[in-house]
């Protein structure tokens, strides 16, 4: 079975492409940039080199295609790089170019939480890319994940600079809207299990791990990794909102954006079970499963506070 994954180098991308080769799919990759399947050392993916806002290489990808696993998706905006031209008309490309190729399952990663309120501009996105799926007459997936968290990922490694410097960690208002993280590896597994599974086909799952959280207890919880005892600095919503708007003023990449912000009083949280149920493994949890976060130095954790993500930390 031939299947073609969008954003192969990325974050989530590059897990699915292992849990794809280690299940004996053939893979074929979407690589936005050339030189970036460099990180698939000792493998052979096939490669092809686009964009999903360029549907002539789109097609040329889909060609023979039995799968599809549509992976690209951006969280903050830069230049051309939008929400809609990423997230929603990107999906829409990818989906023409798998209508136009016969291709018989579109497995699709979504968000939690997305919504068709336009104030949430991110997931209003997703929300409109999961309308592309559903009305192309396509069978298809669309798994919705929680906070993915991972060797590589922004959320925890931002948490774990300012832990690392700062004896107080800023958290928004109180703390206490619920998360449930899950592992990206575990969403990788999902979506390689999902290619075969024709009793998926239709259905839209949100995914998370095993345990329901508050950002105090994940604060907690990255302070623990890292040895250090830190106290929690609950800043006013207002406050937090004029200060993330004054860091994107003179950030380069600042540790939340507005859009971010807003999502934060969100709960983050999927079925209990699901994975369990659906998949047969249990997700792992956060707490003992972070110790990348002890790789974030004292020095890293300044940059962050300063707006600028080491790319040893993250580097899709």
């Amino acid at each position: 079975m031939l299947v073609l994954v969008t954003g192969a180098t990325g974050f989530l991308g590059r897990r699915v492409v292992r849990e794809l080769e280690e299940r004996h799919h053939t893979v074929r990759c979407l690589v936005h940039t050339p030189g970036r399947e460099r990180l698939f050392p000792g493998r052979t993916p096939d490669i092809y080199y686009g964009s999903v806002t360029d549907t002539e290489p789109l097609a040329e990808a889909a060609h023979g295609v039995d799968v599809v696993i549509h992976l690209v998706a951006i969280i903050r905006q830069r230049g051309r790089a939008t929400f809609e031209s990423i997230n929603h008309l990107g999906t829409a490309n990818v989906v023409a170019a798998a209508k136009q190729n016969g291709v018989k399952h579109f497995v699709h990663v979504s968000a939690n939480g997305v919504t068709n309120d336009i104030n949430f501009r991110y997931l209003y996105s997703k929300w409109q890319g999961e309308q592309e799926v559903i009305n192309s007459g396509l069978p298809y997936t669309i798994l919705r994940p929680t906070l993915m968290f991972g060797p590589g990922d922004e959320f925890l490694n931002t948490l774990a600079g300012l832990a690392r410097i700062f004896p107080l960690v800023p958290v928004v208002g109180p703390g206490r809207i619920r998360y449930q993280p899950i592992a990206v590896e575990d969403v990788a597994r999902c979506l390689a299990l999902s290619v075969d599974r024709q009793d998926l086909k239709g259905k839209i799952l949100d995914i998370g791990g095993p345990d329901q959280i508050s950002y105090n207890e994940i604060v907690s919880i990255v302070a623990r990794t890292l040895g250090k005892k830190r106290w929690r600095l609950h800043v006013p919503f207002w406050l937090m909102h004029l200060a993330t708007l004054a860091f994107q003023l003179v950030q380069p990449r600042p540790a939340v954006t507005v859009d971010q912000l807003r999502m934060l009083g969100i709960r983050n949280v999927g079925e209990p079970g699901i994975v369990d149920q659906t998949f047969g493994f249990t997700p792992r949890t956060v707490e003992g499963n972070i110790d990348f976060v002890r790789s974030v130095t004292a020095a890293d954790g300044w940059k962050i506070a300063m707006g600028i993500m080491p790319a040893r930390i993250r580097d899709h």
